[in-house]
């Protein structure tokens, strides 16, 4: 058989513009195929995460069919994990070969390369993979900076920059096609304003502070994993950030331990009627999370508690208080993280076993 070169493309595309088309021409000119893998998806809407995986793949189709691209393009959604760079990795591994498989391609007989921008620390991937050939496509500039998707957010959801200031910038099609969306999309936008706009008075207060000390200071919390008979005890989020998610009861602390910040605020939130000498008796793991990126809002970083109550007695009581809009259980199985704030999917995934979110089955239901 013939060998057929596989492009692989990996990205958030949050949104699509002219630097990122850059890489689908290139891909194009060395390939039969383009296999486009697009990053955190299934999250909720926010200022990082505005558009679905769904609406990036089609904001890649049609910029690459309007600038006259006859290459076969693929999208599949690839999933963050936020701790886990090595799972990351094997679901990368995992959307190629399911993808040779549908296209009835044995992988003996693919060239596999992998096509990106070797631009920053973002851009480390790249060197994960030595089975596969990579390529590093110069990046698009504007002035001395490196064209990014940050800045086209701001434009579009923070500072409203003009139309046709942005189309200059990262592309005609590629600024007018999300501007449509936003038209069609009215309640999305005002969602994702008002969270970037809450999260860009919480970074002025920040810098504030830095500036005050004179180094950077993280914003310590803690979080409660509460789970009894398969189900997990989760709040939902009464106001920004993240109103109207799902969360792990949690907090900022307050002049006390990471452990006493979890128990109050698990109390403080769920009402929870079981003594803080009880709950403590209950702890059977903790563990920090503190991934740079967790949290747009800043530097943010929180120890979770896993609270293992007793299986086979009638759900514990709850109800939601204080910053809770409500409190409810949530059976295991049920769990996905498009509902979920920030990384407490993430954190849900490393204390509690058997949380059925498995990559291989979403993408399978994806081909088929």
């Amino acid at each position: 058989m013939t060998q057929v070169t596989l492009s692989v493309i990996i990205g958030r595309f949050q949104p699509f513009h002219k630097g990122h088309r850059k890489l689908f021409e290139h891909a194009s000119q060395i390939s039969d195929q383009t296999l486009t893998l697009i990053g955190s998806a299934f999250r909720p809407r926010s200022e990082k995460n505005a558009f679905k995986w769904t609406e990036r793949a089609d904001f890649i189709t049609a910029a690459m069919k309007s600038a006259g691209g006859t290459a076969e393009i693929t999208c599949l959604p690839l999933i963050d994990t936020l701790y886990d760079d090595k799972t990351w990795a094997g679901n990368v591994r995992t959307a190629i070969d399911l993808h040779l498989r549908t296209q009835g391609i044995a992988r003996a007989d693919a060239r596999i390369v992998l096509v990106g921008h070797d631009k920053d620390e973002s851009s480390r991937y790249l060197r994960w993979f030595p089975e596969l050939e990579a390529v590093s496509v110069e990046a698009e500039r504007n002035g001395s900076t490196v064209l990014n998707a940050t800045d086209m957010r701001a434009g579009l959801f923070l500072n409203t920059a003009p139309v046709a200031k942005l189309r200059d910038t990262f592309g005609a099609v590629e600024t007018d096609q999300v501007v449509s969306w936003m038209e069609q999309n009215t309640g999305a936008v005002a969602q994702i304003r008002a969270e970037a706009a809450y999260n860009q008075a919480y970074r002025e207060n920040y810098r504030k502070a830095v500036a005050a000390f004179g180094y950077e200071i993280p914003a310590d919390c803690a979080d409660a994993v509460v789970v009894q008979n398969g189900h997990i005890l989760l709040v939902e989020r009464a106001k920004a950030p993240g109103q109207g998610l799902y969360a792990l009861p949690g907090g900022h602390l307050q002049k006390e331990t990471a452990q006493e910040a979890a128990i109050r605020e698990l109390i403080e939130e769920t009402r929870l009627n079981i003594p803080r000498k009880l709950l403590e008796g209950r702890i059977a793991a903790r563990q920090v999370f503190d991934h740079p990126d967790r949290s747009e809002r800043g530097w943010v970083r929180t120890e979770a508690f896993k609270f293992e109550l007793i299986d086979g007695k009638a759900q514990e009581k709850v109800k939601g208080a204080d910053d809770a809009k409500r409190a409810f259980w949530m059976p295991v199985n049920q769990l996905t993280p498009d509902v979920m704030f920030e990384d407490h999917f993430d954190i849900i995934q490393a204390l509690v076993p058997n949380v059925p979110f498995a990559y291989s089955s979403v993408l399978m239901s994806r081909m088929h």
